[in-house]
Parts: structure tokens; sequence; C-alpha cells
């Protein structure tokens, strides 16, 4: 575990962002957001033909068309003026996810120290140099001959940045994985990974909650991950809490990702430690389906998991996920005897 003092200091995107957010019971709209405060898309932009867009996911579905026209509003100095004398605080704003893409992917074992620690806590604490010195091998020949390891999962899994996630009874083994979300605003087969990069939209923050016993199925241990069971859990993916721009993330291998759980720190790592960056992923996606604009990658997660420090979630518990100028969202876990579905 980390010390408190060691949070990330720069979670709030430097730029103006997008938010999907609805006010006093209204519908969901598009908000852009700067620092603290927000200001409806309509109302600041009304003008422009990218304020038509009643969300963010369909705003990215025509990123084509749209993402010159809202990078030259975002970067106006007078939009973040008037979110700032205008806008209304973010804490007022009822947040949802900022986008439901058609398609979900999430890459698994993709961070250098998550996977030897992994590796090391499977064995004894006799064998650790020599498993982790294998591992260590192991992720450089990987890195030279081998791929991406990416689940396609449900897209209903999706919860809100802000939310309370019921835990059943049967679920105690759920865990945690703070992650960078790749948004894609291209279409394309076979993509080297440059041609990935530029079909990026933009990025968020997302919390891949996985059910670890669930991932062998007992009675089918040879058919490898059942990524349906650990995975599917309704709401078990916050996103968000903000859509930020491709162009505020010039290099996203510098961003630092964090999760605590209660306050204590328990993930906390930088982008750098990928074994794949987020092109050569894409790029591998693109070999095998179409990307289309508006899906979601989960780019994988660091160490720190709960298995690793043998604690699962639990009522009561209050996560808290964040990256480098992507944002915070913060889950609270509940029991389903107060909040029944």
């Amino acid at each position: 575990m980390f010390e408190d003092d060691n949070r990330n200091a720069d979670i709030s995107p430097a730029g103006v962002v997008l938010a999907q957010a609805g006010l006093h019971g209204n519908p969901a709209e598009v908000w852009l957001v700067h620092r603290d405060h927000a200001l409806p898309l309509l109302d600041w932009a009304e003008d422009w033909p990218c304020a038509r867009f009643t969300s963010v996911t369909d705003l990215i579905r025509e990123w084509g068309t749209n993402h010159a026209e809202l990078r030259r509003l975002t970067e106006l100095p007078r939009t973040a003026e008037a979110i700032a004398g205008d806008g209304l605080p973010v804490d007022s704003l009822r947040l949802e996810a900022p986008l439901r893409p058609e398609q979900l992917f999430c890459t698994i074992g993709n961070y250098r120290r998550q996977v030897i620690e992994a590796t090391v806590d499977g064995g004894e604490p006799a064998d650790a140099d020599r498993l982790r010195a294998a591992s260590t091998q192991a992720l450089k020949q990987r890195r030279l001959d081998g791929s991406p390891y990416v689940a396609l999962t449900s897209i209903d899994r999706i919860g809100s940045p802000l939310s309370e996630l019921v835990l059943n009874p049967d679920v105690d083994t759920l865990d945690w994985e703070v992650e960078i979300g790749a948004v894609i605003g291209g279409s394309g087969l076979r993509l080297t990974p440059s041609e990935a990069h530029t079909a990026i939209a933009g990025y968020c923050v997302v919390n891949d909650l996985t059910i670890r016993s669930r991932v062998v199925r007992p009675d089918l241990p040879g058919l490898g991950s059942d990524w349906l069971q650990c995975k599917g859990m309704q709401g078990s993916l916050p996103v968000g809490p903000w859509f930020v721009p491709a162009w505020q993330v010039p290099d996203p291998s510098h961003l630092r990702l964090q999760l605590s759980l209660n306050d204590t720190l328990m993930q906390d790592d930088t982008a750098d430690d990928m074994v794949f960056s987020i092109p050569e992923q894409l790029s591998y996606l693109s070999q095998h389906t179409r990307l289309r604009p508006g899906d979601l990658l989960c780019t994988g997660s660091p160490a720190g998991f709960g298995l690793h420090h043998g604690r699962f979630l639990c009522a009561g518990d209050i996560v808290r996920a964040s990256v480098t100028g992507l944002g915070e969202q913060i889950t609270r876990c509940v029991d389903p005897t107060f909040h029944p579905r």
C-alpha cells in the first residue's frame, strides 16, 4: 500500500473537456467543463454545427466532421471565460458516463509490474526471486514477438462516474482495475500503430471491476477465462467523469493512474509500464475487427489489485479512481438490502 500524500495532484484536465450530464431531473445533454464549472454546449455554441448533438456519444460517432470545429471551440480563450463566468458548479450536475460505445474492449495483463506481481503472488515465497526473473524475461520475449490479450465485454456494464454499486451476496471477490479508456474517433481495418494513433478521439477514466472467483470456471477449467461471468455485472465499468479530447493528451504514456480504497492508495503507476502501447493495442484490434467511432478500449491496469492485497470490495467501501488530466471517479459499494433493484 502507499501513503496518502502520494496522491495525484494533477487530476483535473487543463483544458475544456466534455461531459454528459443533467440538471434538476432534466434529460442529460453535452456540457463544456473547465475546472469546477460547466456550461451546456448548446447554450454557449448554439450557432456551431457541433452543438446540435445532445450526447457526447453521437458527437464522437461523427468525429471526422466534428473534431476540428470542437477543437477550435474548446481552445478559444472566451470559452473557458464563459464557463467560469456563466457556468454552474460541476457538483450541481448529475454526471453520467460520457459515452455509450457499440463495442467495448478490455486489454488483459498489459502492465509489466502487475504481471510480475501476479506471477510472484501465485507461487511460494521461497521462489519469489526466480519467479520474478522468469516473468521479467517472459515479458521481454512477449514484447518482441507477442501480441495484446483483449476481451470483448458487454456495454451494459457501463456505469456512471459517481455511482452506487449494488453488491449482491454472491459477489464476494469483486476487484478493482483503474485504467485509461481510449475512445475511437476513426474507422478502419488493419491499421498500423501510427494510423491507430490518429484514430483516437480522446481518453477517459475507467475502472474495470472484475469478479476474480469467476475468471476461470471450476466446471470447465480447460476452456480459459470466462469474461461474461467475471466482467459482466451491471455497473461494473464506471466510465468518466469526462471525455478528454486527444489533443489535450499528447503522450498518454506519461499519465499516472491511481486508485484508493477508503482513502488508502492501492494502485499507483504510470502508463509507461504498459507492455503494448495504446496505438499498438488498437492496431492489433483492427487486424481482427473493424474499429468504429465511439468504440471504447480499456487499456490495462497497473499493479495493486485487491487479489494482491488480499482484500475485495464489500458494502460500505468507497473507491476513488483517477488518471492525470482525465479526472476522478467515485464508486460507493452498497448493500442490496437497502438498495433493491
